[in-house]
């Protein structure tokens, strides 16, 4: 941090260190980081303070002891099975969201779809795009998702496939539009705060199914027309 002005950590296997060690971290992270930044104001992105995030296996979304003790999220590990089930029809989102959204008003989890843990999620091909970037909550995209970067070669390990080479060539190529999707639901969670920490109200409709979320001055409706 003092070198570098790095802003935020992902601890792995967060559970094999004490807790009072990781809120030591994240006060000395936090103090180097305001002296970074004060120091560099032309290199600092912004005046958020330093974040860090944790993974505990199994951890979904609930307020444990390592909000305590310096994280201001951990990974969502229950999400990447009920996006699956929702491939076919966003409404079955519905209740996960409302759920979420609900229940993380005083803090935050870190959801995804495809992992070097577990596997690569293609299910669904663009309504992947929405099914991660529209959920209440910080999210991650694991590299390679927006083009269905294929599952490689396995040796000894059974998930070093989830780890393969970036898909370039496809980036421009027969994932453009699929890329291009991503890029655009992405920036458009960027300008609306409100996707992600926004409190939510579930829409009544005939037919599809939509919601409202509203965050200070920030209010997106979202509404799925369903299949064509």
């Amino acid at each position: 941090m003092h070198d570098y002005g790095i802003d935020g950590f992902r601890v792995d296997t967060a559970k094999n260190v004490e807790l009072p060690a990781w809120q030591q971290l994240k006060t000395q992270a936090s103090a180097a980081l305001r002296e970074w930044k004060q120091t560099n104001p032309d290199k600092a992105l912004d005046n958020s303070p330093f974040w860090m995030t944790g993974e505990a296996w199994g951890h979904g979304v609930m307020k444990s002891d390592y909000y305590r003790y310096g994280f201001d999220a951990m990974i969502n590990f229950d999400y990447q099975e009920q996006a699956a089930k929702a491939v076919d029809c966003l409404a079955e989102m519905g209740p996960v969201w409302q759920h979420m959204a609900d229940k993380m008003q005083d803090f935050n989890v870190l959801s995804y779809l495809s992992s070097h843990d577990t596997r690569l999620f293609r299910e669904g091909g663009d309504k992947a795009a929405e099914l991660l970037l529209l959920s209440p909550g910080a999210v991650q995209i694991f590299y390679g998702d927006e083009s269905a970067r294929p599952f490689g070669p396995t040796g000894s390990d059974p998930l070093q496939g989830t780890r393969s080479d970036m898909n370039w060539q496809d980036v421009s190529g027969k994932s453009a539009a699929a890329v291009a999707h991503w890029q655009r639901i992405s920036q458009f969670r960027a300008r609306h705060p409100a996707i992600g920490a926004g409190q939510q109200t579930t829409l009544t409709l005939k037919h599809g199914y939509g919601f409202v979320r509203q965050y200070g001055d920030d209010t997106v409706m979202v509404v799925w027309a369903g299949r064509r």
